[in-house]
């Protein structure tokens, strides 16, 4: 991410950030300051979007969906992390060849002292001769058989080394691609997924997207506090996940918003997989802990939209969501398809 500002107007943002840290007892650490510094400059609209809304929601900002903040829409991935891994597998791989190349050309000496001396065996009749020849064989096979022994070790080692980096490797994808409270994509995989969906053209038209927003949920935080409110969420990312085709590719679009990527599909399939799962919610009951309260009038509105071949990929998404404000706009809790409120 580039910063064009001079040393003025970076002075005016850094006044801004800190009192928002102060306000919310964060400390001034790079990546909290990073965050807000973002946030004041508007650098990035997706940020300033998603912490307006969790203000609006009266969302606690901690030093964990800080650090998710961070990673989600200023760095996008750990990249320091990756670079530095896909550094070590490289310097691996480089060894491995020159430990491949080295043990070949040590076979073809060793295969070469061997053919000599099979051919010197045929012709000789002293045995002194045969005798010194015989262990210069089994000292050349022996070399052959060390050589080949060395060179299974090493790759033994190379395997063992580059499954950890591989796991280090899904690791830091994870931290960087997964939200950690609902444990579906976050927003920057869904952006990624939703770019590839449509990359081609004959994938891009039976693509669909679904977006959901929970109903009244800021009065769940307001009533029941963010850890109750954290738990619906939790429960809705279950929901999703569950209920979700294999075809599907399902985000945290951010705060109570989700956005569900159908692939090979129709409208009106789409329509009924979020109807599935509106459905879904409406039976989901969460026990109030210290309380006999149970959560039982939970429930979404859905907006679904399919693509058409030569819109942007923002273009869907704005249909989608004008879809989903008209869900709301109709008394909540139903899904409402773009194709019907062209047609009306």
């Amino acid at each position: 991410m580039s910063y064009p500002e001079d040393v003025s107007t970076a002075a005016t943002f850094l006044k801004g950030a800190i009192p928002k840290m102060v306000e919310r007892n964060l400390p001034a650490n790079p990546i909290n300051y990073a965050v807000w510094y973002n946030y004041v400059g508007q650098h990035n609209p997706v940020l300033t979007k998603t912490i307006e809304k969790m203000i609006e929601n009266d969302e606690p900002f901690t030093a964990e969906n800080c650090k998710q903040l961070f990673l989600e829409h200023v760095i996008h991935l750990d990249m320091e992390k990756q670079r530095a891994t896909m550094g070590q597998l490289t310097q691996l791989a480089n060894q491995l060849m020159v430990q491949m190349t080295s043990t070949a050309a040590g076979s073809d000496a060793y295969d070469e002292v061997l053919q000599d001396n099979i051919h010197k065996l045929e012709k000789s009749h002293d045995i002194e001769e045969v005798n010194e020849l015989l262990t210069q064989v089994l000292s050349s096979a022996q070399g052959i058989s060390n050589a080949n022994k060395d060179f299974q070790q090493q790759l033994l080692s190379a395997s063992s080394e580059i499954n950890q980096l591989k796991q280090q490797l899904e690791q830091a994808q994870n931290k960087a691609y997964i939200d950690s409270l609902t444990q579906l994509y976050n927003r920057h995989a869904f952006d990624e997924q939703l770019k590839q969906c449509l990359a081609v053209d004959d994938a891009a038209k039976h693509t669909c997207l679904i977006l959901a927003d929970l109903d009244h949920f800021k009065s769940f935080n307001d009533n029941y506090g963010h850890v109750v409110g954290d738990r619906v969420l939790q429960k809705v990312g279950e929901i999703i996940k569950k209920h979700s085709p294999e075809s599907c590719v399902a985000s945290r679009y951010g705060g109570e918003e989700f956005a569900i990527i159908v692939t090979q599909t129709t409208i009106e399939d789409t329509v009924a997989i979020a109807d599935a799962i509106r459905q879904r919610l409406c039976k989901l009951s969460i026990k109030v802990r210290n309380s006999d309260k149970a959560l039982d009038n939970i429930s979404g509105s859905f907006g679904v939209a399919q693509f058409q071949l030569g819109e942007s990929q923002m273009s869907l998404i704005d249909r989608a969501d004008k879809a989903l404000y008209d869900a709301k706009r109709q008394g909540r809790n139903r899904v409402v398809c773009w194709a019907d409120m062209v047609k009306d």
